[in-house]
């Protein structure tokens, strides 16, 4: 069974310092660059640069690569923001208009500005403020993009049979909350088993922001 588990990082996350969103976002197959605001939640300036990796699939076990010359490009290419101040880094992607979905790991490092200035004095142990480095997932879908799954009630399955991510989401019974089900990410080739998959319930694909009903028993 293969499973999503890294697109848990598709909850937003705060490391009581620096502020980047969702760690997942997405450029769709129409979209030729997207935007990330970064936000600084620190009491003082913080000084940003952005790293990129292309990775062959998001998971523990992920291979990690430079990306092409001019693949994806992104600005500023750096920038200081005052404390509580928000900027937006976009990125754009020149790479491949083909059938196959990218990923990259994309590294926000937030750098103590008192630390960029030369000559300054410090006591000993004084000042103590920390680099932080914040990855994120950049997925660019396929340009030509294919969307198909094939759902087995019987066996309790969900397969992405398409060449692009979606998302499913399981309530339990006819009248639950979103609070009682459950959301998992399945890429190109996933497979999700499931017990509450053979039951009557409310299932969903979302897809580019549309649910898609997969089950009608409850109708």
């Amino acid at each position: 069974m293969k499973t999503l588990l890294l697109w848990l990082l598709f909850l937003p996350f705060t490391a009581g310092a620096i502020n980047v969103g969702t760690m997942t976002f997405a450029m769709d197959q129409d979209q030729s660059f997207v935007a990330k605001r970064v936000l600084n939640n620190n009491a003082s300036a913080r000084f940003y640069q952005v790293s990129i990796r292309a990775i062959d699939r998001p998971g523990e076990q992920e291979v990690r690569t430079r990306p092409a010359e001019g693949e994806l490009l992104f600005a500023p290419k750096q920038l200081t923001l005052q404390a509580g101040q928000g900027e937006y880094y976009k990125f754009y992607y020149h790479g491949p208009k083909d059938n196959k979905e990218r990923y990259y790991r994309v590294s926000f490092r937030e750098v103590p500005t008192n630390l960029l200035t030369s000559g300054q004095s410090r006591k000993a142990g004084a000042n103590l403020e920390p680099i932080v480095v914040m990855d994120t997932i950049l997925v660019v879908r396929p340009r030509e993009t294919r969307f198909s799954y094939q759902l087995d009630k019987q066996r309790g399955t969900l397969k992405n049979t398409g060449n692009t991510f979606f998302k499913f989401l399981l309530k339990p019974g006819c009248d639950s909350t979103d609070e009682e089900g459950i959301t998992e990410y399945l890429r190109p080739g996933d497979t999700l088993s499931h017990p509450g998959i053979k039951l009557q319930g409310q299932k969903f694909i979302i897809y580019n922001d549309k649910f898609i009903n997969v089950d009608k028993s409850c109708l």
